[in-house]
C-alpha cells in the first residue's frame, strides 16, 4: 500500500491494524492453547428475540457465513422462538420482556449458555461479503469489538459498537451477572453496547477498521440518506459499490436495514 497517498486517519488505521496483526502472530506462535480447528469448530452466535427481525434474517446470516468461511464452525442462535432453523443450533431462553429488545444481547455473556471456547457474535442486520476466517481465528483471551462508527467523524473516538464481537466463553461473565443483579439500573443506559462498554472498556480491543465497515457511513455516505414515505433510505440505488479488499462485514447500524437497500452489492451478498 502506498502510504504517501493515504490520509492521516488512514495511516493511523493501518498502523493499528499492523500492530494488531503482529500481536496475533505472536499469540499464535507462542500460545500453547491455540485453537485446533480440526477438532474444535468455531462458535458463531447470533441473537433473535421478539419480532423485530424475522427468521429470514437468521437464514440469510447462515447462508452468508457458509459462503464466507472455510474452517469448521457451528452457528448458534440465542432466541425465544423454538421454530427449528436448518443449520442453526437454537439456544432457547424465555423472553425477558425488556421494553427495548436489544437488551437480550447481554444474555450472550450468561455463563450457563451451552457453549465453550471462543465465540464470534454477529448482529443479524449485517452483510457478510468476504472471508470471516480471520474473525474466528483470534488467539488468546482477547475481547474484540468494533470501534464505534462515529470514528468516521471523530478521529480519536473511543467507544464500542457491539455488532461484531469475539470473546472466550466464561471470561466476561460479569457483564451478564452485574446486569441481572440490577437490570433497571443498567437499563438507564441507552442500550446493550453502552453497558458492555461500561463493564469491559478496560479490556476490549478493537478490530482493524477495514475488516468491519459501516455501510451507511463508510461504504456509502450519510448525506445520501433521507426519510422517504416514513422510511430512512438512500436516495439513489447504486450498482458500483465496492468495499476494501480486507472488509469481511458491512454493518447496518440504525436504519436502513439490508432488506430496504437495493444496491447491487447488498442484493448480491444478503441472500
Amino acid at each position: 500500500m502506498d502510504q504517501e497517498n493515504l490520509t492521516k486517519d488512514q495511516r493511523k488505521a493501518l498502523k493499528l491494524q499492523r500492530k494488531f496483526e503482529k500481536e496475533q502472530g505472536r499469540l499464535k506462535k507462542f500460545n500453547p492453547q491455540d485453537t485446533d480447528f480440526s477438532q474444535n469448530p468455531s462458535n458463531i452466535l447470533c441473537v433473535r428475540f421478539g419480532n423485530k427481525y424475522s427468521i429470514a434474517y437468521v437464514e440469510k446470516l447462515r447462508n452468508m457465513i457458509e459462503r464466507n468461511i472455510t474452517v469448521p464452525y457451528k452457528l448458534y442462535c440465542l432466541m425465544d422462538d423454538p421454530t427449528p432453523i436448518n443449520g442453526v443450533q437454537l439456544i432457547i431462553q424465555k423472553n425477558a420482556g425488556y421494553a427495548k429488545g436489544w437488551w437480550h444481547k447481554v444474555h450472550m455473556f450468561d455463563p450457563s449458555l451451552p457453549l465453550s471456547g471462543r465465540i464470534l457474535y454477529v448482529d443479524l442486520d449485517v452483510v457478510i461479503c468476504n472471508s470471516i476466517n480471520k474473525l474466528v481465528q483470534i488467539s488468546g483471551n482477547t475481547f474484540m469489538g468494533i470501534r464505534d462508527f462515529n470514528r468516521k467523524f471523530h478521529r480519536d473516538w473511543k467507544y464500542l459498537n457491539s455488532s461484531v464481537m469475539s470473546w472466550v466463553h466464561g471470561t466476561q461473565n460479569h457483564i451478564y451477572n452485574q446486569f441481572i443483579g440490577n437490570p433497571q439500573a443498567a437499563m438507564r443506559m441507552h442500550g446493550d453496547q453502552d453497558w458492555t462498554w461500561k463493564c469491559a472498556k478496560d479490556r476490549i480491543k478493537f478490530w482493524p477498521e477495514s475488516w468491519i465497515q459501516s455501510y451507511k457511513w463508510e461504504i456509502r455516505d450519510r448525506s445520501e440518506l433521507q426519510v422517504i414515505n416514513g422510511v430512512r433510505q438512500f436516495t439513489t440505488i447504486r450498482n458500483d459499490i465496492s468495499v476494501p479488499n480486507d472488509c469481511s462485514i458491512c454493518v447496518f447500524h440504525g436504519s436502513p436495514d439490508p432488506e430496504i437497500v437495493q444496491d447491487k452489492f447488498v442484493i448480491d451478498n444478503w441472500q
